[in-house]
């Protein structure tokens, strides 16, 4: 049976910590609970138990990775340039691994955000960027923006649509396979975003 498993990394016993039914927040300095300004991004990632409900990350902290420009980020280090080398495995903010009984190739992968009921729908009021680890990749990836105010100025961009998601590479025939992504988000407007969700999709055989 082939399964997804979201996991954020703690650091220590497990080093890769599932999330199961919790929650990413993205929030400002001062706990999951406090909101990011409005046209900046989160200065915080953390684990909730709701939106946001209390804080379930433990002793270690899930990674925050900043945007700071298409082709920068911080994840408390200072600003960096995007790349492999500078943003490792785990310094990003979620590994994500596909599951199967038997060994599978996969295709046509994408990680995105939509509305939480629609894939197909932008999440509302929010702009999101990620980027893949591991592919040589150099910049973010826009996969949202509700609107044309806020940080980012492009449009209606968001779901699980061509051209406004991220497209994650293809891997050979394995049981397990494994996917790192760092995402950075901002609210477009003041008040809770709980309509913010994330999804990942891909063929296998």
């Amino acid at each position: 049976m082939a399964t997804f498993t979201w996991n954020y990394y703690g650091g220590a016993g497990p080093a890769w910590t599932d999330i199961a039914a919790n929650t990413v927040v993205f929030s400002g300095t001062g706990g999951l609970a406090t909101p990011v300004t409005v046209a900046s991004w989160q200065d915080e990632t953390h684990i909730g138990n709701g939106d946001p409900g209390t804080d379930q990350c433990g002793a270690n902290h899930i990674v925050n990775v900043k945007y700071i420009s298409s082709t920068q980020f911080d994840n408390g280090s200072g600003t960096e340039t995007l790349s492999d080398a500078n943003l490792v495995a785990t310094e990003c903010t979620l590994q994500i691994l596909f599951t199967d009984g038997a060994s599978v190739a996969i295709t046509n992968a994408r990680f995105y955000s939509y509305d939480g009921t629609t894939v197909t729908t932008e999440a509302v009021g929010v702009d999101a960027v990620a980027f893949e680890q591991g592919v040589a990749a150099s910049a973010w990836t826009i996969i949202n923006d509700d609107a044309v105010a806020g940080a980012l100025t492009n449009g209606s961009i968001g779901g699980d649509n061509s051209g406004e998601r991220l497209d994650l590479a293809d891997q050979g025939a394995a049981t397990d396979h494994t996917y790192y992504v760092a995402i950075s988000a901002s609210p477009e407007s003041v008040g809770g975003k709980a309509s913010f969700d994330l999804g990942i999709a891909l063929t296998y055989s």
